[in-house]
């Protein structure tokens, strides 16, 4: 773990010439009131994952309107705007996801969601629940600051509008289908909305700072038998509880202490009657760990332990272990460098606080492998509300948290481009 005291190293800052900080300001202030117009539209027309398609034409509406070069299609409905500023320098780039989740909006906001879909035969609510209608307005909002000031702009800034991001694979299709082919950032920058502290404040995670995504479908089978006759066949509900239970044996057994590790068995079904072995039980597992040597070695040990105690069992079984979206590494170098950038745009060190990694998955780990990358927590917590919580039907954001937003990827995307590169 980093020290606080690491990322406040004396940092001289390299300020675009001929561009002052209350132009940019007051550049900010003019447009907020259209981005919260827009940020309140996005919110009330939520779409799921791969389906954002009126979002990402309202975002590729209003690149091109700017000026930016388009391209659509990316991953799906992904759009990828680029501005190329008047002078030569290196190309940045910052990314916001667009996709919604299929939760029932209970904020009772006079711009909530009314949207339905339908998921599995059911009706279910859309809600923009994880703040990605704040992380689109924010790239559409930077997106305006820096084009009207694309003639001092010493560089080229790729804006990314992501889909499927609650899905984990909207980013790795977007870099699929070419979004870095003709142009790929030398450092790439995001937000994701922080519920736990108030707007203008941000939280930081040097290094790994979200988990492995991966995990097993377990089904375990049986001849089926009698309940009073036990011996009769192979209780699958008794090798799967054997499972569960040697799962967390081996996490606080087996697993260095120093590598977080989490497996939750959360879906355990068999049988239909009390008296009845049932024929078959399916078991579903999420497993999170940081490292790529750390996932593949729960790989062979869960798919050893499940081998071992079906066969002991006599039960034969299909295993299917998966691996999802990879850790997200927030670049220390990286970090280090925008943290001046950032303390300048926020008015202080006391507005910044490091945050312990998590265990949640964040598929811009996958932009993360391609090229150095932070993201930060934006605070969003509103004054008046004493807890919110993302992927909640109550969750809500103070939209002030809007032009700070804007304000401090500004300041970082116009500092890096400015900043003397080393070869």
């Amino acid at each position: 773990m980093f020290c606080v005291s690491l990322f406040f190293l004396p940092n001289a800052l390299f300020p675009l010439e001929k561009v002052a900080e209350k132009k940019i300001q007051d550049i900010i202030k003019e447009i907020t009131p259209d981005l919260i117009s827009i940020r309140r539209d996005i919110h009330c027309h939520p779409e799921l994952s791969s389906q954002e398609k009126r979002t990402a034409a309202l975002v590729s509406e209003y690149f091109q309107k700017l000026g930016l070069e388009v391209k659509t299609g990316l991953g799906g409905t992904g759009i990828l705007g680029v501005l190329r500023g008047g002078k030569p320098g290196p190309v940045v780039g910052m990314r916001g996801d667009m996709d919604a989740l299929p939760i029932t909006e209970e904020t009772n906001l006079p711009f909530a969601s009314k949207v339905k879909a339908q998921i599995d035969g059911r009706e279910v609510g859309v809600m923009h629940a994880c703040g990605h209608d704040i992380h689109t307005t924010l790239v559409l909002g930077v997106a305006n600051v820096l084009s009207r000031l694309r003639k001092d702009l010493p560089g080229t800034v790729l804006f990314i509008a992501q889909p499927a991001e609650e899905w984990g694979d909207g980013a790795n299709r977007m870099l699929q289908d070419g979004v870095f082919k003709d142009i790929k950032p030398q450092a790439l920058f995001a937000f994701h909305v922080e519920d736990t502290i108030p707007a203008g404040y941000i939280k930081y995670t040097p290094g790994y700072s979200g988990a492995n995504c991966d995990g097993f479908i377990l089904k375990i089978k049986s001849e089926g038998c009698h309940g009073a006759d036990p011996s009769s066949c192979v209780d699958p509900i008794v090798v799967g509880s054997q499972i569960v239970i040697a799962l967390q044996v081996m996490i606080s057994r087996e697993i260095d202490v120093h590598k977080d590790t989490v497996i939750t068995v959360g879906s355990f079904h068999a049988g239909s009657a009390s008296n009845i072995i049932p024929k078959e039980a399916d078991l579903s597992a999420t497993i999170r760990s940081y490292g790529e040597d750390q996932r593949k070695l729960l790989k062979e040990k869960v798919t050893k332990l499940v081998t071992n105690l079906c066969e002991a069992a006599g039960a034969e079984y299909e295993l299917n272990y998966y691996y999802g979206t990879p850790a997200l590494f927030n670049n220390p170098g990286l970090l280090k460098e925008i943290f001046p950038s950032v303390e300048k745009a926020l008015g202080g060190k006391k507005f910044l606080t490091e945050d312990l990694p998590s265990m949640g998955g964040e598929d811009f780990s996958y932009f993360a492998q391609e090229t150095p990358a932070v993201m930060l927590g934006l605070g969003v917590l509103p004054k008046d509300v004493p807890k919110t919580s993302v992927h909640s039907p109550t969750f809500v954001a103070d939209e002030e948290s809007i032009p700070v937003g804007i304000k401090v990827m500004c300041s970082i995307i116009l500092d890096y481009l400015a900043r003397p590169k080393t070869k």
